[in-house]
């Protein structure tokens, strides 16, 4: 058996043009239960993957409920590229795992086969429980302002309004690549924006999926929602960055088709396996 090669590589999930440093905290006791606002997501990432990387699939995210920063060995040995492809799909699928980065290390042997993962947690476990109360909160409230809206369309609007009410691009946010900076700092980039607005459109009953790709030649990130039967893309970021130019509010990324998309914006390959977005 091929000895493994002694090196940490490091992979970063990322929708902005400036990369974080990543940083590493010591192992971490605490367990973190999966409450109400966890309960509620849609796995169609997961449903994309093969038995084996659905299994560290599994295997990742209950490392992520115990805070497992320490480097672990994978229940089922994946090339690069697979986990790769199983890390996105469960950052993507999982908008309320804000406390771990999407930024991770991995040990791989000579084959590109990835034996060990090493996770990248950005809140120490003496904030933990007060970050998330603030996080909990803050979903709690839109999802409960939105509600006073019968049609799913009105509470995605709601939502789609609130959170670019409460953001100001900027790529230089703390904890950026999360759901918390979008609900609550008031800055993010393209990903906490998706993920802020995939989880409340799921704890208020609207399908709601992370999408990733490009857009205007860098990484991107943005969201497709399932109104009344039909499916849409909307993007939050850019149209709160026209809004803040026009001095209006901006719905020209608002519940759009892939054909009103494709003028400026790309799916990845993970991406592109999710449904169509058609009138």
């Amino acid at each position: 058996m091929k000895k493994l090669v002694k090196l940490l590589k490091e992979k970063r999930i990322i929708c902005s043009l400036v990369l974080a440093l990543l940083v590493l905290y010591s192992p971490m006791s605490i367990v973190v239960q999966a409450s109400e606002s966890y309960s509620n997501t849609l796995c169609a990432y997961k449903n994309l993957l093969s038995a084996q990387e659905i299994a560290v699939y599994n295997q990742v995210y209950s490392a992520i409920l115990d805070y497992n920063s320490s480097l672990f060995r994978l229940e089922e040995p994946l090339l690069e590229s697979d986990l790769e492809d199983t890390m996105n799909a469960l950052f993507n699928d999982h908008p309320e795992l804000f406390w771990v980065n999407t930024a991770y290390k991995y040990a791989v042997d000579s084959n590109n086969v990835v034996h060990k993962i090493q996770l990248n947690f950005g809140i120490s476990e003496s904030d933990f429980t007060n970050v998330q109360a603030s996080y909990e909160n803050a979903v709690k409230t839109i999802v409960s302002e939105a509600a006073a809206y019968s049609s799913a369309v009105d509470r995605e609007k709601y939502i789609y309004d609130k959170i670019c009410s409460m953001n100001t691009y900027n790529e230089c946010s703390a904890m950026n690549q999360s759901a918390y900076s979008a609900l609550t700092s008031g800055s993010s980039v393209c990903a906490g924006y998706a993920r802020a607005f995939q989880i409340a459109c799921l704890q208020s009953g609207i399908p709601c999926y992370y999408v990733t790709g490009t857009s205007r030649g860098q990484n991107h990130a943005w969201n497709i929602v399932q109104i009344d039967g039909k499916y849409y893309n909307v993007d939050l970021t850019w149209d709160d960055c026209l809004s803040e130019t026009l001095g209006y509010n901006s719905y020209y990324y608002f519940n759009k088709n892939d054909l009103e998309f494709s003028l400026d914006h790309s799916r990845s390959a993970l991406s592109s396996q999710l449904v169509s977005c058609v009138d």
